[in-house]
């Protein structure tokens, strides 16, 4: 069953994302998936945005939700290379490429029954 992933603004130190209901899908699909928005961290390369992830995933984790996500690169921030190869850390996988590359991460399993 599916729990309670509340949208909004998430922070952690200097980094910050927005949590969303994912809009352009399915209406039926949309309260078991959340999409992740405007991940920033103001002081790149110290790990802020990474802790910031695995606090988000593991809300996903605990909510049973499925997350998305569009690997789009900032100015002066990773390549979408390199921001694909970030995102895989967390057990994000490419699910789109064209127009735009798109990742999603499905429930971590394996953690919900450590935790049971």
């Amino acid at each position: 069953m599916d729990g309670i992933m509340d949208v909004g603004l998430r922070e952690y130190k200097q980094s910050s994302l927005r949590v969303a209901i994912p809009t352009g899908l399915p209406e039926h699909m949309q309260p078991h998936m959340r999409e992740l928005l405007s991940i920033q961290s103001g002081n790149p390369r110290k790990g802020h945005a990474t802790g910031l992830m695995y606090q988000v995933c593991q809300e996903a984790d605990d909510a049973c939700k499925t997350l998305i996500i569009h690997v789009e690169p900032f100015d002066e921030g990773m390549t979408q290379e390199q921001l694909k190869k970030w995102y895989e850390k967390f057990g994000f996988v490419e699910i789109q490429t064209d127009p735009v590359l798109m990742m999603a991460r499905q429930v971590q399993r394996n953690l919900i029954l450590k935790r049971a």
